[in-house]
């Protein structure tokens, strides 16, 4: 994943560079009814950059695509729910940052390593995949379950060749855990695997990937298919990766010299491209923090959507609440959320909240 392949050459840098101590696009596919039994798959594409693209289930919600943190740190995400919300699945997290190794470089652990517009780290011992995993499915799922009981486990992904460590990898565990999860709507058994590696011999370790599913008992196996079928169809974007290659070569190159120089240099290129990946980053955290404040039953808490109106049409219609300003739609019937207008047929409609 871009992680791996682009951390190996660029942790020296980093860690010399950190002080002492110191999106995506959502969308929802048109459907006629609940989840069914068996799945049609669309190719979806990252909007944010273009990074990558994956298959995902028609008549499904959808949120998900590259989320940039800097320009050496990017994150991707996709998460698919059903309109019944028997089932969700979530395959990575951009809540969920790169860690180095405490050290003389980076500090004491539990504090933020932030290099603005470069990074955001955290500081942190390496911890095995099997206690991450616990603590990430009991934060991910303490506002839906109202209790969980863990269980054994007996699924494990499996991961494509794009995945894999590279030779060179250090340290690496991975955990599959399983819970059975009560809610107000009845029984769950909440999935979650993770990868914990330590990359390179810099002290940067990642969890990637974080594969998280909730569903009912009799969707289990059904949502399990899913993501695998999601996974194997994963692909990078190879321009994206030259693009992305350029950035880590010219910002290693950069980072040699005085700071300052290096940010007067990329400013004018990445002016507009930074201001709109940072809304977008905001929005998206304003979005999930208002939604934990705002939304106490369990058909919002899982479906967040958001009521729009077209007044070309006079059609009220909802879709799933993305990260961005503004929603369009075509005569074809597609949405985009989007911050800018997209053009090419599209009309933006009112957005009338939850």
């Amino acid at each position: 994943m871009n992680w791996i392949r682009m951390t190996a050459s660029i942790t020296g840098a980093l860690l010399l560079n950190i002080a002492c101590y110191s999106g995506p696009l959502a969308f929802a596919a048109d459907s006629g009814g609940k989840a069914q039994d068996s799945a049609t798959w669309v190719r979806y594409t990252d909007n944010a950059e273009g990074a990558f693209s994956i298959e995902v289930p028609v008549g499904w919600q959808v949120q998900g695509g590259m989320y940039r943190f800097g320009y050496f740190d990017v994150r991707w995400m996709m998460d698919v729910r059903s309109l019944d919300g028997k089932v969700i699945v979530r395959i990575n997290d951009p809540n969920i940052p790169p860690y180095v190794l405490p050290g003389p470089h980076s500090g004491p652990a539990g504090h933020a390593a932030i290099r603005p517009n470069m990074y955001q780290m955290v500081v942190d011992n390496y911890r095995e995949a099997q206690p991450y995993a616990e603590s990430y499915a009991k934060r991910r799922f303490e506002n839906v379950c109202t209790s969980l009981a863990f269980k054994p486990s007996d699924w494990t992904p499996s991961l494509p060749q794009a995945w894999q460590l590279p030779p060179r990898g250090g340290r690496s565990t991975q955990a599959s855990i399983a819970y059975d999860c009560k809610t107000s709507d009845g029984a769950r058994v909440v999935n979650v695997y993770a990868r914990n590696s330590v990359i390179g011999d810099q002290g940067l370790w990642m969890v990637d990937p974080m594969i998280s599913i909730l569903a009912t008992p009799d969707k289990l196996q059904l949502a399990r298919s899913m993501t695998q079928h999601m996974i194997d169809s994963w692909q990078e974007n190879p321009q994206w990766k030259q693009y992305q290659d350029q950035l880590t070569q010219a910002g290693l190159a950069q980072m040699k010299q005085e700071f300052g120089q290096f940010m007067q240099h990329m400013a004018a290129y990445h002016q507009q491209r930074e201001a709109a990946m940072n809304q977008q980053v905001t929005q998206f955290e304003k979005r999930q923090q208002a939604q934990a404040d705002q939304v106490s039953s369990w058909g919002n808490l899982l479906t967040g959507v958001t009521n729009l109106y077209d007044p070309v049409t006079d059609t009220h219609f909802q879709v799933f609440s993305g990260p961005k300003a503004n929603y369009y739609v075509n005569g074809n019937g597609v949405k985009i959320n989007s911050n800018i207008d997209p053009g090419n047929g599209f009309r933006q409609v009112q957005d009338l909240g939850p």
